[in-house]
Parts: structure tokens; sequence; C-alpha cells
């Protein structure tokens, strides 16, 4: 299984990559994970992924310009079938049902981490699958 994750803090998997049972599947070649900075898919100086909201208000959005070529850059070296699932507080409650399911799928999957309701409004049509660890 080859996993993809978009976030903007690729080097907090570091540590849980090298130790563990994931670890032992990545050295057995049973699992290959990749990380991508979404930062990296910017093109200003300061490498900017947020906002302030429109309108005014608390708070900073995501820019989806980020995404959108993260998203689209790395499908364009896998296969036509690649899934992509977000993982956010608004998704369906994950299981071990939806982890056996996953499982089963020859492709890649790309992960993105994201937990803004604009970011997952937005970037609606990228997503196959949208779950929650929050229950």
């Amino acid at each position: 299984m080859n996993i993809d994750i978009l976030t903007l803090f690729p080097q907090m998997f570091d540590s849980p990559f090298s130790s563990s049972i994931l670890k032992r599947a990545i050295d057995h070649k049973l699992a290959s994970i990749n990380t991508y900075n979404i930062r990296d898919y910017t093109h200003d100086n300061h490498h900017t992924v947020d906002d302030y909201t429109y309108g005014g208000g608390a708070g900073m959005v995501l820019k989806p310009q980020p995404i959108f070529e993260a998203v689209e850059s790395i499908k364009k070296q896998a296969p036509d079938t690649l899934p992509v699932i977000l993982l956010t507080p608004q998704g369906r409650l994950f299981s071990q049902h939806t982890v056996l399911n996953w499982a089963k799928i020859e492709a890649p999957l790309l992960v993105s981490l994201g937990n803004f309701l604009h970011f997952l409004l937005l970037l609606e049509i990228f997503w196959e699958d949208i779950v929650t660890f929050c229950w």
C-alpha cells in the first residue's frame, strides 16, 4: 500500500513512521508513505498557505490554490484511480471497516489533513472519502 500525505507539517510524521508497526511494514515493503508539504506549492516568497476570511471575522482560511496544485501534481505521478481522502472533523467516523476497504485498493491513497470548513467546501471536488477520528 502506498500512502501520500498532504500536510503543512511533514516533519510531524517522521517519528510515527520510523517506529512501531508502521516502520516494520515500510521495512518489509508492505507500505510506503510519502509526505508532501503544502507550502511547496505556493508562489510567494513566504510560502503563505492561509489568508484572512473574506468579509472579516475571526480566524484564517486555507488558500485553495496550493492544495489544488499539490493534488494535481501528485495525481500526475499516480494512476488515474488515485483515491483522495480528507481527514476532518466533518467526515464520517473512521472505523476498522474503512481501513479494510482502503487496504483492498491497489492504487496509492492520497490523504489530506484539514479541519477547516471552508477548506472542505472549496475543495469538495477532490475528495472520494471524508473521514474523522473524532467520536
